[in-house]
């Protein structure tokens, strides 16, 4: 959602620009050479603005979803990473061998992609490990399970990287937006100066494009 300030800004420009056409304000205007082109130069301006801004808009909610997908998807898979693992301990408490070989020595990864990186080599020596999955069926933990919980963390890479693009994305229909905010900023700023000019025996008229004259 725009700020209120933005909104307020824009609108405060579509009064300003759209109202110079009144047939009044325009005949003033036109002595100042404020004329039809110029006034539809700034129409122009104004939606390409207003389409930016709802693009930026757009891809900001698309950020905003792609992350909130990899988290929720992070969050099930971590779970169910984290049951198997202590299941696993368990199991695996009397063979120091055996947990070297699984890595259970390692500790904690908290960077993500090092996380990831480290369940997924868990699962795949875990399941290079044929009597100890054996033992892993007897408490309903199969080989297809394990298999469908590495795929899920290994997915992560994927919803993480598409998260990353939508941030990009993200970012760049922000400056787009703001170069074009700055170039109404510029066309408004100098109509509304000559406005002020051209109507200055008409404060009224002033008024109709949003431009507030002290009593």
């Amino acid at each position: 959602m725009a700020s209120p300030t933005l909104t307020n800004k824009l609108e405060s420009s579509r009064v300003l620009i759209f109202n110079s056409r009144d047939a009044e304000v325009a005949t003033l205007l036109d002595t100042m050479g404020i004329d039809t082109p110029y006034i539809g130069q700034g129409e122009a301006l104004y939606h390409e603005t207003m389409t930016l801004v709802n693009q930026q808009k757009k891809e900001y909610q698309e950020q905003s979803l792609a992350y909130d997908k990899f988290y929720v998807e992070k969050d099930a898979a971590e779970a169910s990473f984290k049951r198997t693992l202590k299941l696993v301990k368990v199991l695996s408490r009397t063979d120091k061998d055996l947990q070297n070989r699984l890595g259970l020595q390692n500790g904690p990864a908290y960077a993500i992609e090092q996380w990831i990186e480290g369940a997924v080599d868990f699962y795949n020596r875990l399941l290079n490990e044929a009597d100890f999955l054996t033992k892993l069926e007897k408490f309903k933990v199969t080989t297809d399970k394990l298999n469908a919980e590495k795929t899920a963390i290994d997915s992560l890479r994927d919803l993480r990287n598409q998260a990353a693009i939508e941030k990009g994305q993200a970012q760049e229909a922000t400056r787009l937006r703001n170069e074009k905010l700055d170039e109404l900023d510029d066309y408004t700023r100098e109509l509304k100066a000559i406005a002020e000019i051209a109507l200055e025996e008409r404060p009224q008229l002033l008024e109709k494009l949003g431009v507030v004259v002290p009593s």
